[in-house]
């Protein structure tokens, strides 16, 4: 996944490069700092395997679904 491909995902999910961040820790993934996915984001780094793959996961769930795991991260 490329940075704009992560960044558009982001926006079609409704999340914040933040949101993500607080995910990823409700997921019991060590959160990552800001300045991390911002590289992400801006292709200074390369998107991991991984969270491409949970990205990609996120948009092929049901909406319902999607919402319930996604709302507390994005403050909704």
């Amino acid at each position: 996944m490329t940075g704009p491909e992560f960044t558009e995902t982001l926006a079609r999910l409704g999340l914040s490069q933040a949101a993500l961040a607080r995910l990823l820790d409700d997921l019991g993934e060590r959160q990552p700092a800001p300045t991390t996915v911002w590289r992400w984001a801006d292709g200074r780094s390369r998107v991991p395997i991984g969270i491409g793959a949970l990205l990609r996961l996120l948009e092929s769930l049901p909406a319902d679904l999607r919402s319930d795991l996604t709302r507390k991260a994005a403050r909704l």
